[in-house]
């Protein structure tokens, strides 16, 4: 008889018999609330001195509020519709100004940590069988350094939506009505709240040709519409001016080197060390980059089905960001591409994929003594995890202050308050 190979992430492993004396119910809840304060660890200010970043004061809560909350749902930006954004702009009108901020937080982490919970739930089982791979899949999407773009702030939970959808469209069909309809819901709020709708289709297409899931017909349809919707935006408003592409075949080669391969695997703040010394050459970055196309390779010919399909949308979301980004309106887009910490949430899909690719390859039995060579590159995530846990905690504008002036505002007084980034303004006229 045939001795049955065991690995750290299975089942059968020792660890796994200890867990699985205590409830997986109880887990999963635990797994949502560690989840929620990995979320809030990497930046604690956004629960403890929560501001508006960006286009949430700018845009979803200054419109919400100056306009009709709910005629802004028709108005694009930046070329498509952010329903979502908006969605929750709208709500945190219910509550006082100065908490509008943390609601809008608390949502952005709230996604994140639902989305951790999903991927270690069972309806990943069929994708990874293991549960202690699916909860080590969680703590990568949690911990992934160079993701500070995407965290804790409600604009950029649009990626996280999306990354939602795909685990749908990756996870094994819905039992229960009550999670398909979720499905339904969750993709038909991605599909209207931004453009991955458009990346997402083909994915579902490809599933289908193979799995012939009547679900994702469905959900296929509900992805379909939303990308008419959202090419219809960005045919009928034109996308902000920005610098031109500046491309060039080794700017692609940087590019992918140290935001898809390096930043990744040992931190954008490392990468940046890296980046302003001599080492960093075309050489250096074309060695880097066939390394990490090696990881993708090996993944694609060894994984199932669902990893393949996630190196597809990977590849797609870094092409599209190649082609069409907006990260600048200073200098030419691929220039700034590659400085680290530009322009994060572009890579946050491939960067994702890259460390679950090695994670697979080195505990993966099938793969024979070659998985030995992944085990550094798997090692040197825990380096990148480390080194990018702490995010840049907002500069402190008052906003307790500018909140109370507001509150003390006569009717109809136009009120200028600050916000992150530095430079931002929104601009509240008092009702």
């Amino acid at each position: 008889m045939k001795r049955q190979l065991t690995t750290f992430f299975s089942d059968r492993g020792g660890l796994a018999r200890v867990l699985r004396s205590v409830p997986w119910g109880v887990w999963y809840v635990l797994l949502v609330i560690a989840a929620a304060l990995i979320v809030i660890s990497h930046r604690p200010d956004a629960v403890t001195d929560p501001q508006f970043w960006a286009e949430d004061g700018h845009m979803w809560y200054e419109q919400a509020y100056n306009l009709d909350p709910l005629a802004v749902f028709l108005v694009p930006e930046a070329g498509y519709y952010q329903t979502v954004s908006r969605a929750v702009a709208a709500f945190s009108l219910l509550f006082p100004f100065r908490w509008a901020p943390l609601v809008l937080n608390l949502f952005a982490i709230a996604v994140q940590a639902f989305n951790a919970f999903f991927i270690a739930s069972d309806r990943m089982s069929h994708a990874m069988p293991s549960r202690l791979f699916r909860f080590a899949a969680a703590f990568i999407y949690l911990a992934l350094p160079n993701s500070y773009e995407t965290s804790a702030n409600l604009t950029n939970t649009q990626w996280h939506l999306g990354f939602l959808v795909l685990l749908i469209i990756l996870a094994k069909p819905a039992e229960d009505v009550a999670w398909k309809i979720f499905d339904h819901a969750a993709v038909a709020l991605s599909a209207f709240s931004g453009p991955l709708c458009l990346l997402l289709v083909p994915i579902a297409a490809i599933k289908y040709f193979y799995r012939r899931e009547k679900r994702l017909l469905i959900l296929g349809s509900i992805l379909m519409i939303g990308a008419a919707v959202q090419m219809s935006a960005l045919f009928v408003y034109e996308r902000p001016s920005s610098q031109p592409l500046g491309a060039s075949f080794f700017g692609a080669v940087r590019i992918i080197a140290g935001q898809w391969f390096i930043s990744p695997l040992v931190g954008a703040k490392n990468y940046g060390l890296l980046h302003r010394t001599l080492w960093w050459t075309d050489a250096t970055a074309s060695v880097v980059a066939a390394g990490g196309l090696a990881v993708l390779v090996l993944a694609f010919i060894w994984g199932k089905q669902e990893l393949r399909l996630l190196i597809i949308f990977a590849v797609l979301v870094c092409s599209t960001a190649l082609v069409n980004p907006a990260v600048t309106k200073l200098e030419p887009q691929w220039v700034a591409m590659e400085t680290p910490l530009t322009g994060s949430r572009y890579w946050f899909f491939p960067g994702l994929t890259l460390l679950v690719c090695s994670v697979f390859i080195a505990t993966n039995l099938r793969v024979g003594k070659l998985r030995y060579l992944f085990v550094l590159p798997a090692l040197l995530m825990i380096w990148g995890f480390v080194a990018d846990w702490k995010q840049p905690r907002f500069k402190n504008l008052d906003f307790p202050a500018h909140a109370r002036e507001f509150d003390n505002a006569k009717h109809g007084e136009i009120i200028t308050i600050p916000i992150n980034p530095e430079g931002w303004e929104m601009h509240l006229q008092k009702r």
